[in-house]
This record gives structure tokens, C-alpha cells and sequence, in this order.
């Protein structure tokens, strides 16, 4: 990944100003994705969308990372804080480590990645330069489950983290004029026990179809899922807080082709320009939640109250926590992530020209 394929095609020099900044790159890919999507393309792609829901989205938003794009299995994300850099790929690789754990060798994901800091040329929503280009051929000398960072990375690290980081000496990177020192985190080498707590879903027991069920109150509206979902969470938003009438609501992601309705439909109303909501209009219950532009219909979030077993499905991430009751004591460890810094809700509202409220 280089400097022709970061940039977002607008022409150097146009209406949009060119800006120059200090910003810390993380630039990811999946090792043998081009494998595991020639072995089974669509459970390839349904996989990285439940770690990108459940894992590497939420970790990102909560350590203050904007994606500036994605290509294929690739994510290209900018942070104003190297520490904030190093610790989100930190948490995204043990969190890939702990689910992958039990799968089979040959189904494996696993990420590498490169961080660098440096001067960045931004335009628009897009950045390029030196400071994206040394992130990108990090990236692809990193081992699987490793994270190779720049030695101007590493000298803004605490004294025990960079003892962790493996001395690999100077590289010749493609497309770079001057040589580069690397060091090397193994993610491997320095795993933890499993956590349990963590994983995200319970598989159905083996030759046993899946099919997840729910429905509202009243049992006027019922729907079923045929395929495991992408992930969970418990959202605080002012929105879903009027909407359930509660202070926090859970919700849990499906592919919205692998959901259908076995008994009614539910209502909508339409809260906003990028999603509508759906409830029982006997009972009230709120059921599910869509969204209504692009890519993102092909999504849809069941409320995981309303689900007949939702114990299953555990919430991996808090969102909208600006919006957290004052007299709400919540102990858990998981990611908490404001609304703002939720590189799903950017980037949908960026698409109708609006920040995220």
C-alpha cells in the first residue's frame, strides 16, 4: 500500500486545501486473506465483518482512531497520539488472538501491522505522504499477530513497552529514500491465557442448524436469523434511550439477508437520515434497527432484549458513553466509545454531509 493508493483521487492543488500535520499511522491487513477468500469467500468476508463490528471498530473509536479508509481486508487509521496508536493495536491483535482460538490453523485470521509517526499531507477526508507510505511497508515486513513500528515509534514509548519490541535493524522499504530501523512486537510470544468472558458468541452444537429467534412482547411480530451474528453491544445514546425508554440498550448485529420475519413486520420510524428504527405497533416492543443508506442496509441490529435467548450473545463494547446516566455504576472492562469516535456512525453520516449529533 503506498502514496497512489492512499489518495482519494482528488487532484493536488484543487478547491480543497492541502494541510500538513504531525499524525501517528496504523495501516492493518489480514495475512493469506487472498487464501481464506479463495477457500470460502462468503464466510471470509462474514467473519471479518463480525471482528470489524465486535472488535476492531469499537477498540478504534475508543482509542481516539480515525479510519480514513478501507481496502478489502485493509484499514488505514490515523491517531493524534502515538500511545493511543500502539495501545489500540495492541487490544485489536490480543483481541484477535483470544477469538481465533479453537479454529481450525487454515481458518485463522490474523492481522499485521505497521505504525509510524510522522508529517502527513491531509486533504479532505484523506492523508498521504512519507508518514502513510513507512506505515504501509511496515505493515507488510510485520509477522502475523505482529505490529512493526518505526524507531521514532518506539522513542515515544514507556521503558518496559519498548523492551518488548525486538531490535530488526535497518530496512530498505520500497519507495522510501533513506533506510528505516525496525522494531517488532510478537502478539504470539506475549499472549495471555484465554478469556472466556470476552468471546463473543456460543456456537450451535455440531450438524445442528442455526436459527436464532425472537420476538416483540405480544408475539404479534417474531423473526429469525439463519447465520451468526456480527456482533453485540450495549448502546447509551439519547436516541436509544428514548427510543427503548431505557438507560442502556443492547443490541446485536445479523447480515440483514441471513434475518426474516416468521410472523409480522414490525413499524418503522425513521430517526434520522441514516437509519430507521422498528418496533410492535400492538405491543410497542423496540425490535430492530436499520440503516437506510449504501452499504450500510446490508446490516441490521436486532434489540438483544427481544431475542428468546439472548445470554448467548453478550456485548463486546459500550457505545455513546458521553450520553451514560450519572447514576449508572458500570463495572465491566469492555471498550467505551463515544458516539463521535465510532468510525461506522462517521463514516455514515459523512456520506449525507453531516457530523455525527
Amino acid at each position: 500500500m503506498d502514496n497512489n493508493q492512499h489518495s482519494s483521487g482528488v487532484e493536488k492543488g484543487a478547491s480543497t486545501a492541502v494541510r500538513r500535520r504531525l499524525a501517528a499511522i496504523l495501516v492493518a491487513d489480514i495475512a493469506g486473506y487472498s487464501r481464506l477468500m479463495g477457500a470460502d469467500e462468503e464466510a471470509t468476508l462474514l467473519e471479518m465483518q463480525k471482528f470489524r463490528f465486535s472488535l476492531v471498530d469499537p477498540t478504534i473509536g475508543q482509542h481516539h482512531g480515525r479510519i480514513i479508509k478501507t481496502m478489502g481486508d485493509g484499514l488505514l487509521v490515523e491517531f493524534t497520539s502515538v500511545y493511543d496508536a500502539i495501545e489500540c493495536s495492541l487490544a485489536v491483535q490480543r483481541g484477535m488472538i483470544d477469538r481465533m482460538r479453537g479454529l481450525p490453523e487454515n481458518r485463522q485470521f490474523r492481522y499485521r501491522m505497521g505504525i509510524n509517526l510522522g508529517d502527513v499531507l491531509s486533504e479532505g477526508d484523506d492523508v498521504y505522504g512519507d508518514g502513510v507510505n513507512i506505515a504501509a511497508r511496515l505493515q507488510e515486513i510485520a509477522e502475523p499477530n505482529g505490529i512493526a513500528i518505526s524507531s521514532v515509534v518506539l522513542g515515544h514509548l514507556e521503558d518496559e513497552l519498548q523492551h518488548a519490541f525486538a531490535d530488526m535493524g535497518a530496512h530498505e522499504l520500497k519507495n522510501i529514500d533513506r533506510p528505516v530501523r525496525v522494531y517488532h512486537y510478537s502478539v504470539d510470544a506475549h499472549a495471555k491465557p484465554e478469556n472466556t468472558a470476552i468471546r463473543p458468541f456460543i456456537d450451535p452444537p455440531d450438524n445442528k442448524p442455526l436459527l436464532i429467534t425472537g420476538g416483540c412482547l405480544c408475539g404479534n411480530v417474531r423473526y429469525q436469523a439463519t447465520a451468526k451474528p456480527l456482533g453485540s453491544m450495549l448502546c447509551h445514546c439519547r436516541m436509544c434511550q428514548r427510543f427503548s425508554g431505557a438507560p442502556i440498550l443492547g443490541g446485536t448485529t445479523f447480515l440483514t439477508e441471513a434475518l426474516s420475519f416468521s410472523k409480522g413486520e414490525p413499524k418503522f420510524f425513521v430517526s434520522s437520515k441514516i437509519a430507521q428504527r422498528g418496533f410492535c405497533g400492538n405491543c410497542g416492543t423496540a425490535v430492530i434497527y436499520q440503516g437506510t443508506l449504501g452499504v450500510w442496509t446490508k446490516w441490521t441490529m436486532i434489540f438483544t432484549a427481544s431475542l428468546d435467548e439472548p445470554e448467548k450473545y453478550p456485548p463486546t463494547y459500550h457505545l455513546g458513553i458521553e450520553s451514560t446516566m450519572p447514576w449508572l455504576d458500570i463495572h465491566d472492562d469492555l471498550p467505551r466509545t463515544m458516539c463521535k469516535d465510532s468510525p461506522s456512525l462517521v463514516d455514515a453520516y459523512r456520506t449525507v454531509n453531516q457530523q455525527v449529533p
